[in-house]
């Protein structure tokens, strides 16, 4: 019902409402910050009024954003999983199983390097179709997975993208079930972001799982450009979680994959590591304990979860 009324209402505006809530509601808390000491100062309200209305007024829009992302999105981490209804049989990671799909995943990206449209810098270029390419591809991949199908919202930039690169946030889908992406972040990392956020749309809320989803959409594309975006966040996650079982693999591996896909893994982490900090690390933990009260008791390790779908779906629902 929200998404055929609330997400398809909002997807006629080419601007995040998500967006234009939080920097009014910033702009909000300014004004009332003013008039708070504007008060203060002359005199007809004291400290302690301040510090008891400030109180009330913050559990009071906590609660109120507590509630509509339950309402909107976290209560679907109880709905049954992406894995349950596709019949998915979810195996225990092991090395050479992992070892096997990294090897996999690194000939898809040296293969699709020579295919997908580079910039002046030889790092992946997006053409203006991408939003509607990713909408493509998630209805193509319903064909496939019943459970895919139903409206999709127009994937939506947000203005102020660096704003999520603060918060080292890829993209995100809240209340307002809008598929939002942050634009200012490498290119390689956007159509698998799209995918991410739109597979929450339809109710699958584990990260994991978005995850998976989002892969499966990327890879299944007749767009080069998505299938190279799909693989290479498969192969980021699954390479780390090799480096804990075999340095050495990890090594062989990467000395096969093409210097033009290291250099954008390069360049995306580089990107990154400029944003990391007090307000990243903040974040993370606030989010980590959001995730937790929304049912996913890995908190923000649940990305991490998508090697295990990999291994499991590999031979099976994408090779």
């Amino acid at each position: 019902m929200l998404v055929n009324t609330v997400s398809r209402g909002f997807s006629l505006f080419s601007f995040s409402i998500y967006e234009l809530i939080l920097y009014g509601f910033i702009l909000y808390v300014f004004i009332k910050s003013i008039l708070y000491i504007f008060l203060w100062l002359t005199k007809k309200i004291s400290i302690k009024k301040i510090i008891l209305c400030s109180s009330a007024n913050l559990l009071i829009y906590l609660s109120l954003f507590i509630f509509l992302n339950v309402i909107a999105q976290s209560i679907n981490s109880f709905r049954s999983s992406f894995v349950t209804i596709t019949g998915l049989k979810v195996n225990d990671n092991s090395e050479e199983k992992l070892i096997e799909l990294c090897s996999y995943l690194k000939d898809k990206l040296n293969d699709l390097d020579g295919k997908i449209h580079k910039d002046e810098n030889g790092f992946l270029k997006l053409n203006n179709d991408v939003r509607v390419d990713g909408i493509r591809n998630m209805n193509n991949l319903a064909e496939i997975y019943p459970c895919l199908q139903g409206f999709y919202p127009n994937p939506k930039p947000y203005i102020f993208s660096k704003l999520m690169s603060y918060q080292l946030l890829q993209g995100e889908t809240t209340f307002t079930m809008e598929a939002n992406y942050n634009n200012d972040m490498p290119r390689s990392n956007i159509p698998s972001t799209i995918c991410h956020e739109l597979s929450h749309i339809r109710g699958f809320n584990n990260e994991d799982e978005a995850n998976y989803i989002s892969f499966l959409a990327c890879s299944n594309s007749t767009n080069y450009e998505y299938q190279y975006s799909g693989y290479l966040m498969a192969y980021s996650y699954c390479m780390n979680d090799l480096y804990n079982f075999n340095l050495e693999a990890v090594k062989n591996i990467n000395n096969e994959l093409s210097n033009n896909v290291k250099a954008e893994m390069k360049n995306d982490v580089l990107y990154w590591e400029q944003y990391r900090g007090g307000l990243s690390n903040l974040y993370d933990n606030v989010y980590d304990v959001l995730l937790k009260a929304g049912g996913q008791q890995d908190g923000i390790k649940s990305y991490n979860g998508v090697v295990k779908l990999l291994i499991s779906g590999y031979e099976v629902q994408f090779q």
